[in-house]
């Protein structure tokens, strides 16, 4: 009885345009938005896009870091599956008072800070992120340009 052969997770979010697009929503949300350098409407779009597009990644890489897929068509249902989530939570507090509310005093609580989420239907067009999100990913599977990750909680070399 051999060891498993250890099963690698595909970068997805752990790649430049996704970090930087976090880190472009933390610039935004903490000192751009009220700074007065830019129209208040320009932040607000600004966090959605570049929420919307490495939001799905980090899902879908977190996810099959826990639990790794076997091969492309796997870890592309992974992305998909994590863009429907990210799209239908997205939807949901830029529309229904309900979800705006939970969803405010959940990172509130989280945060110990207010959180305040403009509900506004017409962010919605920034859910075409999310296809932008899914497309990158596929192409980089689909050209073995997502190297590998260890997969979660295997060490390297294990059972040589």
């Amino acid at each position: 009885m051999g060891a498993e052969p250890a099963r690698a997770c595909p970068r997805l979010f752990s790649r430049v345009l996704p970090v930087a697009c976090m880190g472009l929503v933390a610039l935004n949300d903490h000192w751009l938005k009220g700074s007065g350098w830019l129209p208040g409407w320009f932040t607000g779009k600004l966090s959605d896009v570049a929420g919307l597009y490495f939001a799905p990644l980090l899902l879908a890489e977190l996810s099959l870091l826990g639990w790794p897929a076997s091969g492309p068509p796997a870890v592309l249902r992974r992305v998909v599956g994590a863009a429907l989530a990210v799209g239908g939570g997205f939807t949901a507090i830029k529309t229904w008072p309900a979800a705006d509310a939970l969803y405010e005093a959940g990172l509130s609580a989280l945060w110990r800070n207010p959180v305040r989420n403009t509900m506004d239907p017409t962010d919605l067009p920034a859910l075409l992120m999310l296809g932008l999100a899914v497309g990158t990913a596929w192409r980089s599977l689909g050209r073995g340009e997502a190297p590998a990750l260890p997969a979660g909680g295997e060490e390297q070399g294990a059972g040589r």
